[in-house]
């Protein structure tokens, strides 16, 4: 970092800094006046359903707008990021930002938008339309400036929800060495990553591990009055919740579990012979999520016994820990940008894209730029008066991490 920087870092104002350069000047001034295009690009992305493992048909939108404002490279991947690259001067930092763009509903799940007043309504509409439009406006302004003095790499990605398991991020961090975006290559060591996910005023710097398993049961099964007396999965899965519910975890590290979904037999006066389950465990602490996995192991075993079952179980979802210091100068830097823009952000842990790097141990965040209600439901909706401020705080944050103040 130059004297100049340095200084600029430790002692004056990091916005009226970053206003000297034309990317944010301009860029700002621009987005001052971007509301109808924002809401219009928000409205569009959240009206192309996006289930997780189904998202081909928004990824192809997002690399038409991409290509559209100015994106010299972009390509697909195997398993449907949409990567979009803007070349910088010096590629010994390299900003990566990722927004899913997968979503939690079904593909029978009217995702039509409306607005109402001040609201954006519609499912999805936040989580996470608005951060992928976030993206690509954020993109249309940066490629008007090339080259950027580092590069930058958008990435709309698959698979965040539920059981998508945090594919997308996790095919790009394992394969990050083999894209090749016109001959420029990335370098793993050079890598830091603003993701774009969540709400306004949130610095997600720590990721939250989770275990995600089906838990099937079998028994012997027959009818209930005639075969009385023989096994039921049904009751074996239910002495297994019983046992979970029983288990005790930490406050600190937090640490927690859920019997989400159960189903298992086929009629009332029916003996089950399957019933099965998913269990979510979760923790900051990969230690403490081990631990509950072996309770939890212990819990299945004392069912199965007690009941004359059996059991198995497969692991559908897999979430690793990490974190990235508090006194960090990546997390001290937009900590002191938002006191700067009257936000006080607040440090989380969180369940997003981030977990992948961060488990890595390459430096990572997730940040929200806008307002919302009633995420992953069918009445979510967003407040469009926050859009415009909350994409000018996000240029000022990329601002940071182009001309290197933290």
């Amino acid at each position: 970092m130059s004297e100049e920087r340095s200084g600029a870092n430790r002692h004056g104002s990091m916005t009226e800094y970053l206003n000297g350069f034309p990317i944010v000047r301009e860029g700002l001034a621009f987005l001052g006046s971007c509301e109808d295009e924002f809401v219009y690009l928000i409205a569009s992305i959240t009206e192309i359903p996006a289930p997780s493992h189904d998202e081909f048909e928004r990824g192809e939108f997002v690399r038409e707008k991409m290509e559209e404002f100015g994106f010299p490279v972009t390509k697909t991947d195997c398993v449907g990021n949409v990567l979009g690259l803007l070349p910088g001067e010096d590629p010994s930092r390299v900003i990566v930002s990722m927004a899913h763009m997968d979503t939690v509903f079904s593909r029978d799940v009217d995702v039509s938008v409306t607005r109402n007043g001040n609201r954006l309504e519609g499912p999805g509409v936040s989580d996470n339309s608005a951060s992928v439009a976030c993206m690509l406006l954020l993109g249309k302004v940066l490629a008007e400036h090339l080259p950027l003095p580092h590069p930058v790499l958008l990435i709309g990605n698959v698979g965040e929800e539920g059981l998508g398991d945090l594919k997308g991020a996790r095919y790009f961090c394992d394969n990050v060495e083999k894209y090749d975006f016109d001959g420029f290559r990335l370098n793993p060591d050079n890598l830091v990553f603003l993701n774009i996910d969540g709400g306004w005023g949130n610095l997600t710097h720590a990721g939250v591990g989770s275990r995600r398993l089906r838990i099937e049961f079998e028994g012997e099964g027959g009818h209930s009055w005639g075969a009385f007396g023989c096994s039921s999965a049904i009751h074996g899965l239910g002495s297994a919740i019983g046992n979970i519910a029983r288990i005790e975890v930490p406050s600190e590290p937090r640490t927690t579990y859920n019997v989400g979904v159960i189903s298992g037999g086929i009629s009332v006066n029916s003996i089950a012979q399957k019933a099965e389950m998913l269990l979510d465990m979760r923790s900051v602490d990969q230690q403490a999520l081990t631990q509950l996995e072996q309770k939890v192991v212990e819990s299945l075993d004392c069912a199965a016994r007690d009941t004359s079952t059996r059991y198995t179980t497969t692991v559908v979802g897999d979430r690793p820990t990490g974190r990235i210091s508090e006194k960090s100068e990546l997390v001290q830097g937009l900590l002191r940008l938002g006191r700067e823009q009257g936000c006080a952000l607040q440090l989380r842990s969180g369940s997003t894209d981030s977990n992948i790097p961060l488990a890595r141990g390459w430096p990572a965040v997730t940040m929200g730029f806008k307002r919302s209600e009633n995420g992953h439901r069918v009445s979510e909706f967003l407040y469009i008066d926050s859009l415009v401020p909350g994409i000018k705080f996000a240029l000022l944050c990329f601002g940071g991490l182009l001309y290197d103040l933290y």
